[in-house]
């Protein structure tokens, strides 16, 4: 079972019964508005009961899905895996189980950035998804595996590709391991995994 499972399974048991399970969340890509520095992609926005979860990746839908879609779903494909990370910070919004859904605004990029780097200053750091931003800023202390890490940072598409998934679940509870951003919000609320989105609204 992968960390994904096993969030998903902490929010079919919050909603259980509580008549949402087969409400329909609508997957939109929106280009444009704010977005999160760190993570490569397009943002894909869910929208279920007036609240808005987002999932930055190279690989977003458009649908409309019922929540319950990722109940007991082998989440087989990145594609779907993006789709799921959407859904899951939708539903996380409207229930309020996690914070920081939203990204902050460009004006907090380089504040972000100088914290983030000191907090992982010293350390080996390998980077789980595809990340310019900090592959430029951290380039000499990222290094090509998770073994020779300290710790891992991961954001947007490192949820959703095969060998994120991975290394996630190999490493997890292993080495320090910090989330970032809104788009990974939802599972680091419901897995309690360090997150760090410090200008996130």
């Amino acid at each position: 079972m992968s960390f994904w499972h096993e969030a998903i399974g902490k929010i079919e048991e919050v909603i259980k019964e509580s008549g949402v399970e087969d409400g329909v969340v609508t997957l939109e890509v929106t280009y444009g508005g704010d977005v999160c520095q760190y993570p490569r992609g397009v943002r894909m926005e869910g929208h279920f009961g007036g609240k808005t979860g987002q999932f930055v990746t190279s690989d977003p839908v458009r649908a409309n899905t019922r929540i319950s879609f990722m109940f007991g779903s082998a989440l087989a494909n990145p594609k779907q895996r993006a789709a799921a990370g959407a859904i899951v910070n939708t539903v996380s919004a409207f229930f309020l189980l996690a914070r920081r859904l939203r990204p902050c605004t460009p004006d907090c990029y380089g504040p972000c950035l100088a914290e983030l780097s000191r907090e992982v200053a010293g350390k080996q750091v390998y980077l789980v998804g595809p990340m310019p931003v900090l592959e430029k800023a951290l380039a000499g202390q990222t290094v090509d595996s998770p073994e020779a890490a300290d710790l891992l940072l991961v954001a947007g598409d490192g949820l959703a590709t095969d060998a994120g998934v991975a290394c996630i679940d190999e490493y997890r509870g292993k080495k320090r391991m910090i989330f970032l951003g809104p788009s990974t919000a939802g599972v680091s609320g419901l897995l309690t995994i360090e997150h760090w989105c410090p200008y996130g609204r």
